[in-house]
């Protein structure tokens, strides 16, 4: 009888073994990015739920407990290992999904204003961390997009979303100096949304950027005004099913698809 870590490991390699997973393609697909916590894991959740095919990114899988229990009890959901701004994995895993329509193209990954240096003024910003934020909150999603949009031109669903942020936006944003790496990594991710949208427009495809709101995304914390993860998403998913062409192009907010200035 083989150890109980052996077996465990042969699990775990058959979660996220490249010929370990079959979609049923009568029904639609998405791609996450950023799928091990808080937004991404709730999409997942409410995507799975609803009967659409998940293709769950992260990381690392290995620690991403909750995501693999959904993955356990959901045969439509199938866990990827990716990095953003790792390319070889972009590009290994459009080789992989290569002929899989992806109805939705969901970029989440990001880096949030987590770190102590976001709320300093521009003396104290990192510019090691405002470099890492604009390698994930920019080039990642425009390497993921250059990736899949083939995928995406090849589904019934045709969507391209990126979670962007007010704090990106000129017209929206909190009028306090502060979050400098956060909000230009913002702006310049809702501006390759802008450009792209003149370009999907010719293959039908909708792009968007949707704001999640203030969402209180810290166990334990309750800031003023933040909405949980869960009610963020609902409306987001209500709002997403709604997009017509004619919201190509725009920054939208969560609640109710209201276009949001640039």
């Amino acid at each position: 009888m083989l150890p109980l870590k052996i077996i465990s490991l042969i699990a775990l390699l058959c979660l996220f073994h490249p010929q370990s997973h079959s979609f049923d393609n009568e029904n639609p697909t998405i791609f996450i990015t950023g799928s091990n916590r808080n937004i991404g894991l709730e999409f997942v959740k409410q995507f799975s739920e609803n009967n659409w095919n998940v293709i769950a990114t992260a990381r690392k899988p290995e620690d991403a407990s909750e995501l693999q229990t959904i993955a356990a009890e959901h045969e439509n959901v199938v866990i990827e290992k990716l990095d953003v701004t790792n390319y070889e994995e972009i590009n290994s895993l459009a080789e992989k999904y290569k002929d899989q329509p992806i109805d939705i193209l969901l970029s989440n990954a990001a880096l949030t204003p987590r770190y102590k240096s976001a709320f300093k003024k521009i003396d104290g910003v990192n510019l090691e961390i405002a470099r890492s934020s604009f390698e994930i909150n920019v080039l990642g999603p425009l390497k993921l997009i250059q990736s899949f949009m083939p995928n995406v031109e090849k589904s019934q669903g045709k969507k391209i979303i990126a979670l962007s942020s007010k704090q990106g936006s000129f017209g929206e944003r909190l009028k306090i100096p502060m979050m400098y790496s956060y909000s230009i990594s913002k702006a310049g991710l809702n501006s390759l949304l802008y450009s792209l949208s003149f370009e999907s427009k010719r293959k039908n495809i909708l792009v968007v950027a949707i704001s999640p709101g203030m969402v209180n995304t810290t166990p334990g914390m309750k800031i003023p005004g933040a909405i949980e993860i869960e009610e963020s998403v609902t409306k987001m998913m209500q709002v997403i099913d709604d997009l017509t062409m004619a919201d190509n192009g725009h920054f939208i907010d969560f609640e109710d698809g209201r276009k949001l200035a640039w």
